[in-house]
């Protein structure tokens, strides 16, 4: 709304200032609103049914199905007596807790001091009510969790195979190990906080994964087609992971901290794709038309073999103490002043394309330094360090094997290719600097 203001002239003058302020307070009441209602939609007080029954090892399933907001929260309890389904409903809604939902147990033959131990627990949603919910359990346990619409939360530190499906809504985790974990959300994003490890594992998510530490045999990341948003891994630890994306936006960006294993990233139209450290093999492939890609290798195995093959620019950082093999396809390929190559050579296919090719020798000063170093860098022992978890070493390869030469291969369709040697720390020194 605009206000005319009285002046010493004949015309009047609108006041912008005080239409600025009209929407403020506008804005200000319907949040205050909002609250209001937000406040009134909860009850304050925890309706309770005890779970005392149930086992240190057992299995529990929750289903809500409705279109109702229902959000979970799983907390690991030390004491039996402690187990319970403690749930919040809308204020207005006459259910209790055990008509809303329909409890079944399954109980182990014999006696636990006198009764029976709950070995299963089924837990299903009856009521198309807004609710919260607690699930105070063993910290061992399986979980299988399906809401329709809402959230769930893992709290602490849980060990038992997982599976979370949500259809709309987020998914947040502290600490999961387990042989099988799956957390998948059709409408959100995934936040790991400390750690989530299995013989496999696999996150997806409509929008975005963040995920401190990730170790597993197998692991499957997909991102779908929500909105752009940027996924982020703080360390990878695994034989294999792959990482899907669908999003085609060219907004969404991937990075990645440190690779243990091998990481092969398939993406449709990422922004930017980001590596701080790898120890073992990196595969890049991304089709849409600009997606540039950062990355350092410390160290990678006689027969390891990585490539990238994207449209924008990549910028390949090698520490020095080992030789490999290159073959850089770009606009523009930029080799570092302090690179040594065996034999080198670059064939321009046309005014604006380039192909670079030679053996990259292994730095004199860097492999003294390497090998009486007890810090970061060993090659004698890089596939040993690559496999750090109990559950995925691979077996060495047969010693009748041929050894292959470790290779890198970088194909830009449109950008530029930019090729370096660095020792670790140098490399620690330009990521903080280019941030």
């Amino acid at each position: 709304m605009e206000r005319l203001l009285a002046t010493s002239d004949t015309k009047p003058r609108i006041c912008h200032t005080c239409d600025n302020i009209d929407s403020k307070m506008l804005v200000l009441r319907r949040r205050w609103l909002s609250l209001q209602r937000s406040s009134r939609l909860f009850s304050s007080a925890w309706e309770s049914l005890s779970l005392s029954h149930l086992s240190h090892q057992s299995r529990v399933q929750f289903q809500a199905g409705d279109a109702a907001r229902t959000d979970v929260e799983i907390v690991p309890v030390l004491s039996a007596n402690d187990f319970a389904l403690r749930v919040i409903t809308a204020s207005d809604s006459s259910m209790d807790v055990q008509s809303l939902f329909d409890v079944r147990e399954e109980a182990v033959k014999g006696t636990v001091g006198g009764s029976e131990s709950v070995k299963a627990l089924r837990i299903s949603k009856q009521g198309a009510v807004d609710a919260k919910l607690q699930l105070l359990l063993p910290h061992t346990v399986d979980l299988n969790l399906a809401v329709a619409n809402g959230s769930v939360t893992l709290k602490d530190k849980i060990e038992g195979d997982v599976k979370v499906v949500v259809g709309r809504g987020d998914i947040e985790v502290n600490k999961v190990r387990g042989t099988n974990v799956s957390l998948k959300t059709n409408g959100g994003k995934i936040d790991v906080l400390a750690l989530v490890e299995g013989e496999t594992v696999r996150l997806e998510a409509n929008e975005s994964v963040k995920c401190k530490r990730l170790m597993a045999g197998k692991a499957e990341v997909k991102l779908g087609k929500g909105e752009a948003s940027d996924s982020a891994f703080g360390a990878i630890y695994a034989s294999t992971c792959n990482v899907v994306s669908t999003n085609q936006s060219g907004r969404s960006k991937l990075r990645v901290g440190n690779v243990h294993g091998y990481l092969r990233v398939s993406s449709d139209g990422l922004k930017s794709v980001e590596v701080d450290s790898v120890t073992g093999s990196l595969e890049v492939e991304d089709s849409g038309d600009k997606c540039d890609v950062i990355a350092h290798f410390d160290s990678w195995t006689t027969d390891a073999s990585s490539s990238i093959l994207v449209a924008g620019d990549v910028r390949v950082s090698l520490q020095p103490a080992a030789s490999i093999d290159v073959e850089l396809h770009g606009t523009k390929v930029t080799v570092g002043k302090d690179c040594e190559f065996v034999s080198s050579d670059i064939d321009q296919l046309d005014e604006d394309y380039a192909v670079f090719t030679g053996e990259l020798r292994a730095q004199d000063g860097a492999i003294a330094a390497a090998s009486s170093s007890s810090g970061k860098i060993n090659m004698d022992s890089a596939k040993d360090d690559a496999m750090r978890t109990s559950f995925f070493m691979k077996e060495s390869a047969n010693d009748d094997e041929e050894a292959k030469t470790p290779r890198l291969f970088v194909h830009a369709l449109s950008g530029e290719v930019t090729l370096d040697q660095l020792n670790w720390m140098d490399n620690i020194k330009r990521r903080h600097l280019r941030r």
